[in-house]
């Protein structure tokens, strides 16, 4: 076995009997996470103190962390069936730059008044979004084209959309009443912006760990070969995930047209590898079949705090650079260890489970 996982083998179908919760390994990976976010909040603790944690800046911690969130969740959706959408980021800023053109056009709003013509503009955003992750799964699913170039491709054609839709400059000057809605709180205290993307994650990882499709998501990434002869609807299941990652990316886009009050191409480019960086440090296989997308929304809260260290501290690009890879590559490398240790205490268990039923001698678990 090498200390790897083998789905296929008997003995790897049937290790989860024999494994306690406290040792599975996505709660394993989910321990190591949650064990990190400790060490870092207290190390920004001990080097901050109340210059971090103070009311003030922890709510703008929660400000700024709602599109990111959303882009995150959606790459995190995409890796559990194996793939990646790197369109993300040219999806919300197109689905951006059609709201706001609709909520900055004087014919529309003259028409409609301010709150429809406000409403238009976030249905034909979603629409959008709809439509570009609709593309993505149809071209995956029926010319089988990989989610890498897939999505590579069409990032690169709906930022040359939006580009031309604006000539390459910004779009500004949004209603007063759609930014107050987004940037207002609730209680005078959490943004309403968090709110709402906290009530997607509980919805959405509601129905991935409780639906057929959920389930099917998750077997197509850990095998799709089992899921092929397993008569699921493997199309569909595509269609639908890649779907719902450009309606995760268009809502990001309405949350930063609101809170930049502005669009134009390239906004958020700097969330395309650090939403990976979320998905990764969250728990996701990027070969698929395992994850849990709830723990999405503490690793993105972990990171903006830790961004939100660097600027109180005044580090430089480079080592903040420095430091997202050092998270990256510290938690893949206890991932691994604790991985690799589980793995052989259970071939070991499970060798001398089977060998006891069969009345034959069996050698020591392996330390």
């Amino acid at each position: 076995m090498d200390g790897e996982y083998n789905n296929s083998s008997p003995l790897g179908a049937s290790w989860r009997r024999f494994l306690p919760a406290r040792m599975d390994e996505e709660g394993l990976s989910q321990s190591v996470l949650y064990a990190m976010i400790a060490c870092v909040l207290a190390l920004i603790f001990l080097s901050l103190g109340t210059a971090f944690f103070n009311p003030t800046n922890l709510v703008s911690v929660l400000q700024q962390t709602p599109e990111f969130a959303l882009l995150s969740l959606a790459m995190g959706l995409s890796m559990v069936s194996g793939g990646i959408d790197l369109s993300i980021i040219a999806v919300a800023n197109l689905a951006g730059i059609f709201a706001a053109r609709l909520m900055t056009s004087e014919p529309v709003l003259a028409a409609l008044g301010p709150d429809a013509t406000i409403g238009l503009a976030c249905l034909v955003a979603l629409a959008v979004g709809v439509c570009a992750g609709l593309l993505n799964g149809i071209i995956i699913v029926r010319f089988g084209i990989p989610p890498l170039l897939t999505t590579l491709g069409s990032m690169m054609v709906f930022a040359g959309f939006g580009t031309g839709l604006t000539g390459g400059a910004g779009i500004t000057g949004m209603p007063e009443a759609y930014v107050n809605v987004v940037s207002s709180s609730l209680f005078g205290v959490i943004p309403k912006s968090f709110c709402l993307v906290l009530v997607v994650f509980v919805v959405i990882s509601f129905v991935v760990n409780n639906s057929v499709f959920g389930k099917s998501l998750y077997l197509y990434g850990e095998n799709k070969v089992a899921a092929l002869f397993g008569g699921l609807r493997l199309e569909s299941t595509i269609l639908i995930s890649y779907t719902v990652c450009g309606a995760l990316a268009s809502l990001a886009g309405l949350i930063m047209l609101a809170r930049f009050n502005s669009m134009k191409v390239g906004f958020g480019d700097a969330f395309q590898l650090q939403a990976i960086l979320v998905a990764v440090l969250a728990g996701m296989d990027p070969d698929g079949g395992r994850g849990r997308l709830l723990n999405i929304l503490p690793t993105v809260l972990l990171l903006q705090c830790v961004e939100n260290a660097f600027t109180i501290a005044s580090l430089s690009p480079f080592a903040k650079k420095m430091i997202w890879g050092a998270l990256l590559l510290v938690f893949m490398a206890l991932n691994f260890f604790f991985r690799r240790i589980v793995v052989r205490h259970l071939t070991a268990l499970a060798i001398r489970r089977q060998q006891a039923s069969l009345g034959v001698d069996a050698p020591p678990l392996a330390r």
